[in-house]
């Protein structure tokens, strides 16, 4: 298969089990009706319950303050859609990778995009919701 373009990865090669990999947007202000949306691709071995793909909310103090959603398990071969409401606040967002099992743990991201929309964070998961793309954080990012 052919894969073209630009996309963030974590190989399972490198590293050790519990080793993370963090990826740090700028810090902004968000507001009520803020939606995250990215994809992500996880090939993970159907033994390994340790690796994960986790986003936290990452304060001016440098602490993770909320954790926004976690993924975990095998999910195939095809890239996945993921959106989040983000709550209130001033932070940055932290997606961390956790390494799971060595050669079979690959995670990767694609496409992260922060969207004005109706949604609130009492939004059930998984729910469609329309919004207006503006990409606030779809470049700068940094590696902690």
């Amino acid at each position: 298969m052919f894969i073209s373009g630009s996309y963030v990865t974590v190989k399972s090669e490198v590293g050790q089990i519990g080793d993370q990999v963090t990826l740090l947007s700028p810090i902004a202000t968000f507001k009520e009706g803020t939606e995250l949306s990215f994809y992500y691709h996880m090939l993970i071995s159907d033994e390994d319950t340790t690796a994960a793909l986790t986003v936290f909310t990452y304060s001016p103090l440098h602490v993770y303050e909320k954790r926004l959603i976690e993924i975990r398990g095998n999910h195939g071969t095809k890239w996945q859609h993921e959106t989040v409401c983000l709550p209130d606040g001033i932070y940055q967002l932290a997606f961390v990778a956790t390494h799971g099992l060595q050669l079979m743990s690959d995670i990767a991201l694609d496409n992260i995009d922060i969207l004005h929309s109706s949604c609130s964070t009492d939004t059930v998961r998984g729910k469609h919701v329309f919004c207006e793309n503006v990409n606030l954080l779809h470049i700068q990012w940094f590696k902690k």
